[in-house]
C-alpha cells in the first residue's frame, strides 16, 4: 500500500496538541500558559490533573511521572492516546487526526486516502523558535549575583530552620533566599544592570512593555525604549523593563554536575503546586496584547540537582566535577531539592534530585559517567505503600511502582548494583520527614530479596 505523502503528514501536524485534546474531548485544567491533559499512558492513572500538560503556545507535551509520554505534535499524543504507545501506529494515528480534523489525506500517488475539507485553522499561536539560555557559567554567575542581593524573611528563616531544621550556616551554604518584592527587585535591577550583568536569556526573568503614559514604579532609565503594536495596529511609546517570574516564596538552587547552579526552584508561600521553576518566556511574536506581551526570557527546563554533603559544599569549587569532590561509588536519589539536600548531609551521601518520579533518562547518563556501582532509590514511600484502600490510592500506588520498576531495569543494564529504602508511611510520606522523626529506612536489596536495617555504617556497602 502507498505511503501518506508528506504534504499530508505536514497537513495533520499543523494540528495543535490544544485543538486535539478539545476534539478528543479530554478534560483540561488551564494553568497560566500550560494546559493539564490525563496522562495518555495506560498504565498511569491519576484521578487529578496535575502530571501531563501541553505547553499551549511550545506544542509540546510532557507527563512529569511518566518518561516516555512527550512529544512535539499532535501524531504522538494521539498515538499515546489510542493506541498506548509511543511508536508503531504513524500511519493509524494521521488517519485518525485527519478523520476528527476534518482533514484530507493523499498517498505519494496523490490518491485521495481520505476525504476531507482543509478548513481546518490553529485557534492558538505556537512559538516557531525559543530562544536559548546564556551559557551555563553566564547563568551561575548571574544567580549568585542576584542570590547575594535578595533578602532573607524571617517566615522563610523559620520554615527552613523548623521544619526543615537547616541550621544557619546551612541555609547560607545552600544560598536559600527570598523572592524579592518589587521595591526590592528595582534596586538589586539596578544594582546589577551598573555591575554589566546580562540580563536576556537568563530563566525566570523577562521583559515587559510598559507605555510610557503608565505610572511605571520602574524607573525609565532601567529600561529600553521601544515601540509596541497592539492587537488593533495601535503604535504605543513606551520601556522595556525586565522583571521576575516569580512573586514571592523563596529560591532553592539547583546545581549540576560541575557546581554550577543551573536553575532555581521556588517554593511558593501559598498555593498549589508549592514548588515551581524560576522560568519565563519570548511570546512577541505571537502576543499582541501589552500586558501579556514578554521579551527574552527562556525557560527554565527540569533539571536534575546534584547534592554533596555540607562540608564538601563549603569547598567546593565551579568548574570541578562532583566525581573530583567526593569520591564515592554510592548514589542517593530521591524525589525534588531539599530531599536531595537533607539526605546528602544525613547519610554522607552524593545525592541526586529528581523534578519528577519518571525523569530519570538524564540521571541514567550520569550514573554511567560517573561509574557508580550502588544506587539507592529512596522516594517518597506512597510509592510503595499506600495511605488507604480508595481507587485513587490503589491507582497512584501502581503507577509509582510500574515507573520504579522500569528504573530498576534500566540501572540494572548499566551492571548497577540497585536498592530501594522503605520505611513504614506513618512515619513520614519523604525521607527528609522519616529522618526528622529520628528513623531510619529499610534497605531491600532488588537482587537478592534481602533486607537490612541502614545504619551510616551501611550506606556504601553492597
Amino acid at each position: 500500500m502507498a505511503k501518506i505523502s508528506q504534504e499530508s503528514v505536514e497537513r495533520v501536524k499543523a494540528v495543535t496538541l490544544v485543538d486535539l485534546a478539545q476534539a478528543l474531548g479530554l478534560p483540561t485544567k488551564r494553568v497560566g500558559k500550560q494546559l493539564f491533559i490525563p496522562c495518555p499512558n495506560p498504565s498511569h492513572s491519576e484521578s487529578k490533573l496535575d502530571t501531563c500538560c501541553i505547553e499551549i503556545n511550545k506544542n509540546i507535551f510532557n507527563c512529569f511521572h511518566c518518561a516516555d509520554v512527550k512529544g512535539n505534535n499532535a501524531i504522538a499524543l494521539f498515538s499515546w492516546h489510542q493506541f498506548g504507545q509511543r511508536e508503531g501506529k504513524f500511519k493509524e494515528s494521521v488517519l485518525g487526526i485527519a478523520q476528527l480534523m476534518d482533514i484530507e489525506v493523499k498517498d505519494e500517488r496523490g490518491v485521495i486516502m481520505k476525504s476531507g475539507s482543509n478548513t481546518y485553522m490553529p485557534s492558538v499561536k505556537i512559538i516557531s523558535q525559543e530562544l536559548e539560555s546564556q551559557p551555563i557559567q553566564v547563568v551561575d554567575a548571574f544567580y549568585r549575583a542576584l542570590l547575594k542581593l535578595c533578602p532573607l524573611r524571617k517566615e522563610h528563616v523559620d520554615e527552613l530552620m523548623g521544619k526543615r531544621r537547616y541550621s544557619i550556616e546551612e541555609i547560607n551554604l545552600h544560598m536559600f533566599r527570598s523572592v524579592p518584592s518589587l521595591e526590592e527587585w528595582i534596586n538589586i535591577y539596578a544594582h546589577l544592570k551598573s555591575l554589566k550583568y546580562p540580563f536576556e536569556r537568563i530563566p525566570g526573568l523577562s521583559q515587559i512593555f510598559q507605555p510610557d503614559y503608565f505610572d511605571s514604579r520602574i524607573p525609565r532609565e532601567l529600561g529600553e525604549a521601544g515601540v509596541f503594536t497592539d492587537s488593533k495596529g495601535k503604535k504605543h511609546n513606551g520601556h522595556w523593563f525586565y522583571v521576575l517570574s516569580a512573586a514571592n516564596g523563596y529560591f532553592i538552587p539547583v546545581f549540576n554536575e560541575d557546581g554550577y547552579i543551573v536553575r532555581l526552584r521556588v517554593r511558593k508561600d501559598s498555593g498549589s503546586p508549592k514548588y515551581v521553576w524560576f522560568s519565563s518566556t519570548h511570546n512577541i511574536e505571537i502576543e499582541n496584547t501589552i500586558t501579556k506581551a514578554r521579551r527574552n526570557g527562556v525557560s527554565s527546563g527540569a533539571p536534575i540537582t546534584i547534592e554533596v554533603p555540607p562540608d564538601y559544599l563549603k569547598v567546593w569549587e565551579r568548574g570541578i566535577n562532583v566525581t573530583n569532590l567526593f569520591q564515592t561509588r554510592t548514589l542517593l536519589v530521591t524525589e525534588g531539592e531539599h530531599k536531595a539536600k537533607i539526605s546528602a548531609k544525613t547519610f554522607n551521601v552524593f545525592a541526586a534530585g529528581l523534578p519528577g518520579a519518571g525523569n530519570f533518562n538524564e540521571l541514567l547518563k550520569l550514573i554511567r559517567k560517573w561509574n557508580i556501582q550502588k544506587l539507592i532509590i529512596a522516594y517518597d514511600m506512597d510509592t510503595l505503600q499506600r495511605s488507604d484502600d480508595s481507587e485513587e490510592s490503589v491507582k497512584k500506588q501502581a503507577t509509582l511502582m510500574e515507573i520504579v520498576n522500569r528504573f530498576a531495569i534500566e540501572v540494572a543494564k548499566l551492571g548497577v548494583h540497585s536498592v530501594i529504602w522503605t520505611w513504614n508511611l506513618k512515619d513520614g510520606k519523604g525521607l527528609d520527614d522519616l529522618v526528622h522523626n529520628r528513623k531510619l529506612p529499610i534497605e531491600f536489596n532488588l537482587t537478592t530479596k534481602s533486607q537490612r536495617a541502614v545504619t551510616l555504617d551501611t550506606v556504601h556497602k553492597l
